[in-house]
């Protein structure tokens, strides 16, 4: 494992509330055993689970967010009366999760969340008005050779057929992951999607796994977030949760200095 901050630096990690976020292709069950770490690690980690959208409407964005938004419980309410603050709260999102991550983060602050830090894992460094098809056109090329007559793309890891043998060598995980892919609309892929500027004191961070996202991660490094790299496949937060849960622990503490 490679690990370094903005400034080298290490440290502990108070407690944090966590909101994991899969990949619009995959639900929590890619994110359970990360969770269960954090929870032995005295964390509180939260799994958004968004119901799927219908390729009928024209946003696609919208209900996703309200819906990962809602799995965070409230944050204290000042009307209350009570003198709490919002405890701090890390966003984490994997893969195609990740260019909307600065959204959820905004999202979050304006509910009264207490942001301290985002962590893209394994995706793209977002790019403020663009789309996946903007950002990868082979990617859009790939997309309308998959499309259905009913517009949707075919759950994910039918894409990729035996490589996903390889990418989750366990029978049984990748039955109970891959049983909660779903079909998406192809038109979700060319909506643009806002990343909106963060307050400075919102710690950035990038965790690879592999090398499939060198790129992102380069220039996350070059923006100065905290990186970290992981030998493994693109889903190996399943395969070694434990090292996941810990780098990304770390990663929070250095990004927030």
């Amino acid at each position: 494992m490679v690990l370094q901050g903005a400034d080298g630096s290490a440290g502990g990690l108070s407690e944090r509330r966590w909101l994991l976020i899969p990949s619009m292709f995959l639900g929590p069950e890619s994110w359970t055993g990360v969770s269960t770490v954090l929870e032995d690690l005295q964390q509180r980690p939260f799994i958004a689970d968004p119901k799927p959208v219908s390729c009928k409407v024209e946003d696609f964005l919208t209900p996703w967010l309200e819906d990962v938004l809602g799995a965070l419980p409230d944050p204290p309410n000042p009307q209350d009366g009570l003198d709490t603050p919002a405890p701090p709260l890390v966003i984490a999102g994997h893969s195609a999760a990740c260019p909307r991550l600065l959204l959820v983060a905004e999202g979050a602050m304006l509910r009264g969340h207490n942001v301290s830090t985002v962590i893209l894992v394994n995706g793209r460094v977002p790019i403020d008005g663009s789309s996946a098809t903007d950002l990868d056109p082979p990617l859009g090329r790939l997309l309308d050779n998959l499309t259905r007559p009913d517009d949707h793309v075919p759950p994910w890891h039918r894409w990729w057929g035996s490589l996903m043998e390889d990418m989750l060598p366990d029978e049984a995980d990748r039955q109970r992951v891959f049983s909660e892919a779903r079909p998406v609309p192809r038109a979700m892929f060319d909506q643009k999607i806002p990343a909106p500027r963060l307050p400075d004191d919102v710690g950035l961070a990038f965790l690879a796994m592999g090398d499939m996202y060198a790129p992102s991660m380069d220039e996350a490094r070059e923006q100065g977030w905290a990186v970290a790299r992981l030998e493994g496949e693109h889903l190996h937060q399943v395969v070694n949760p434990v090292a996941v849960a810990c780098t990304m622990m770390a990663l929070a503490s250095q990004a927030t200095g």
